[in-house]
């Protein structure tokens, strides 16, 4: 879930993009999970897992892989599986926040280096107008000790407020499965059936001169919508 972790990972392939990008044709990948094997009980079915669903998304969708696709075992055999097993697995909640972050979206651009554990990223609509952006602190929280937080100040906003909607848990180590609770937004999904359940919680901010902050808490993010 180291999100300098994830950026090197990802720059690996930028050889390959860039030979596909002179042939016209679209980069894909054709499978790809946490990891191989059906996964591991101690790192596959954790909310850690869910951040870097979510972080490894948007950095592969920067860096211009036009489509990430999740190998999914044996339903009921893998830990990495969304469903089945571990139904809902956390790593569900990290794709959600991920697609929700991008729908309506036509670019996407990450904002920092990729060198630490703080990510942003930029999603803007047809215009190349700015419409949301997503923030995450990849700092590990076990879920014991004082939890860090990190304030993203954002700068050259132009409405009154932003909004954002949390994706959350006691720690990196929480699972659905043993009975931990995962939101997005205050959101959660039933078991089995997808079904959405709890009370939506929208965080507000007033833009001042163009400014507002976000405090993101260690092991978790936030997407923040600008319109």
């Amino acid at each position: 879930m180291s999100h300098a972790g994830i950026s090197s990972n990802i720059n690996i392939f930028k050889a390959d993009l860039a030979a596909a990008a002179t042939t016209g044709k679209e980069y894909v990948l054709g499978e790809t999970n946490s990891v191989s094997g059906g996964g591991a009980k101690d790192v596959s079915p954790l909310f850690g897992a869910a951040l870097w669903t979510m972080d490894y998304v948007l950095r592969a969708s920067n860096a211009g892989i036009k489509r990430t696709y999740f190998h999914h075992g044996t339903v009921g055999l893998c830990y990495y599986c969304w469903w089945g097993r571990y139904s809902m697995g956390a790593p569900y909640y990290g794709a959600y926040a991920a697609t929700e972050a991008m729908a309506g979206g036509k670019y996407i651009s990450a904002v920092d280096a990729g060198t630490t554990s703080y990510a942003v990223y930029a999603v803007y609509d047809e215009a190349k107008k700015p419409i949301k952006l997503v923030l995450y602190n990849s700092d590990f929280y076990s879920g014991s000790g004082t939890r860090g937080s990190q304030t993203f100040a954002l700068d050259g906003l132009t409405g009154a407020t932003a909004t954002g909607r949390r994706l959350t848990a006691a720690s990196a180590s929480t699972r659905v499965d043993t009975g931990g609770v995962v939101s997005f937004g205050g959101k959660t999904f039933a078991q089995g059936t997808c079904v959405e359940g709890g009370s939506e919680v929208v965080e507000s901010v007033n833009v001042v001169g163009g400014k507002a902050s976000f405090t993101v808490l260690a092991s978790e993010a936030m997407v923040v919508y600008l319109q």
